[in-house]
């Protein structure tokens, strides 16, 4: 199982991106055993001779996108392509477009594909870098998941991911530690763990669920009727 940090913004984002943000790691939390499968440009055979020139060993699938609407365009079809590797990468030429292809399936089971730049010269080294690192996706809201162990490594292993990962993470986040509201650690069927959690700002006026004052507004209140009364 998967093994994810969930992190809780103060703000609300309104804005997504089709292209994640890399987190490097300190150990890969793709499985020994996880086949890769990478979506590219027209025609998908240069791309895969491209791979064998490159020495490229770690991809076990080149799709390409001519390939990708035709073959795959039913709910089914796309299911059983997702279900069947466990990390997909994508030219990052073709990202934007991948969304509307692969439809929902992808985006649910948090398999996105990785984008990845088919022009560089160290091509093997480039496709070694997106497979052992994770990704954080900007979505709308107030909560990200971003995935950074699995419940097979050890928690030295785990630990050391989370510590290499949380200052990228941050980076990447507007107003950063001040707009952090929580950071939980969780897997698909554990509840949260609370690795961080924000103490309230000063000056924030806190209500209960049912709309009734909470106690502190109301000794704020009372002490700015002292003031008054005292001038």
């Amino acid at each position: 199982q998967a093994i994810w940090l969930i992190i809780a913004t103060k703000k609300f984002s309104d804005a997504s991106k089709a292209k994640p943000y890399r987190i490097p790691l300190k150990h890969s939390i793709v499985a020994p055993d996880a086949e890769v499968c990478l979506f590219v440009k027209d025609p998908q055979k240069d791309y895969k001779r491209l791979l064998e020139e490159k020495q490229v060993k770690a991809v076990n699938k080149v799709i390409g996108v001519s390939k990708l609407r035709a073959k795959y365009k039913p709910y089914e079809a796309k299911r059983q392509l997702c279900a069947s590797y466990g990390m997909f990468l994508a030219d990052a030429r073709v990202v934007t477009v991948l969304p509307k292809l692969l439809g929902k399936t992808f985006f649910l089971k948090k398999k996105q594909p990785i984008p990845v730049d088919m022009t560089k010269a160290d091509l093997k080294k480039e496709i070694a870098r997106a497979i052992g690192s994770t990704y954080m996706h900007q979505t709308t809201g107030t909560c990200t998941a971003v995935k950074i162990g699995l419940t097979s490594m050890s928690a030295a292993e785990i630990t050391a991911n989370i510590e290499a990962a949380i200052p990228h993470i941050i980076e990447k986040i507007p107003r950063k530690w001040k707009n952090i509201q929580a950071i939980n650690l969780k897997s698909n069927e554990s509840i949260a763990l609370p690795i961080f959690n924000s103490l309230p700002e000063e000056g924030v006026t806190r209500i209960d669920i049912h709309g009734k004052k909470s106690e502190a507004l109301a000794m704020d209140e009372d002490e700015e009727d002292e003031e008054e009364d005292d001038e």
